[in-house]
């Protein structure tokens, strides 16, 4: 059930470099960085082929060695322009090899590709969980008509949804995403929770003091920072759950206490409706990146 899935997850976005593996990046920092999330309590962890080219998840790989597999949840996704039949069979095996893991808790489309048929891609995502390289399918930043349609081909329910989603995107509610996955029993994911600030949008970050004072405002009231009211906005939320990346201790610990902060009812729907940057798409570091 939903209820029961974790409210917190750990990304790897960065991790390694961005689309490309950075030749300067702190690969130790990086593996503690993970490290200290699962000492501290986070027990899923999001990565993709994508990230570094494949770098991240070598790195979480080495980051989870130490620790029992089976108390871990690995997911990570497929890429977009792999999602034909054998190419997609064989991105989630050089996935495992660089997870150095035998199987993958969740593996998500991680864009759907409307030149490829989702018939194909779900038949090869299938296959992956009779093989048991996979235990649950996802798909990320996918919308209502297109997971429906990969529904239909899928031989084992949608798990979780992955999209873009805080107090400034708005774009799963607006859509009916959100809706969707909590009528159909698929746990939904934000990504980028703390929206990070962008000078080519026009965009303040959500950790910002004096950016939007309603968010300073309630922040003060509970004497938390405004990451962390950010953060309870989306776990208070039915069927709600979030990944977050943080290099640091103190942040990383700020998140996690966040996740059951008690903030009253009142403030959470002010923040509803009356915060004052509220976006109808998402963006990538390249700009918009509506569901489709």
């Amino acid at each position: 059930m939903t209820a029961s899935f974790y409210k917190l997850g750990f990304g790897t976005w960065r991790i390694g470099g961005t689309t490309e593996p950075d030749p300067d990046n702190d690969d130790q920092a990086d593996i503690i960085s993970i490290q200290n999330a699962v000492e501290n309590g986070i027990r899923h962890i999001d990565t993709a082929e994508l990230y570094a080219d494949g770098k991240a998840e070598q790195l979480v790989g080495q980051a989870i060695a130490p620790y029992k597999r089976s108390d871990l949840f690995i997911a990570s996704k497929v890429r977009e322009s792999k999602l034909n039949y054998n190419i997609l069979l064989e991105s989630c095996s050089k996935s495992l090899e660089r997870l150095k893991t035998d199987y993958l808790d969740l593996y998500y489309v991680h864009k759907p590709n409307p030149d490829i048929p989702a018939e194909e891609t779900a038949a090869a995502l299938n296959e992956l969980v009779r093989q048991k390289m996979v235990r649950h399918i996802g798909i990320s930043n996918a919308g209502v008509e297109t997971m429906k349609k990969y529904a239909t081909y899928l031989e084992t329910p949608i798990f979780a949804a992955q999209c873009h989603y805080n107090l400034i995107v708005r774009e799963p509610v607006l859509k009916g995403v959100l809706e969707y996955c909590r009528q159909n029993n698929i746990r939904f994911i934000a990504w980028r929770p703390i929206q990070l600030p962008s000078e080519k949008l026009g965009i303040h970050g959500l950790f910002e003091k004096n950016a939007y004072p309603l968010l300073d405002q309630i922040a003060a009231k509970y004497n938390v920072s405004n990451a962390q009211i950010a953060v309870r906005w989306l776990t208070a939320q039915e069927n709600v759950h979030l990944i977050f990346k943080t290099g640091k201790l103190k942040h990383l610990r700020e998140i996690i206490d966040a996740e059951n902060l008690s903030v009253e009812a009142a403030d959470l729907q002010a923040l509803t409706d009356h915060f004052p940057r509220q976006e109808s798409i998402g963006f990538t570091t390249n700009g918009p990146s509506p569901l489709i």
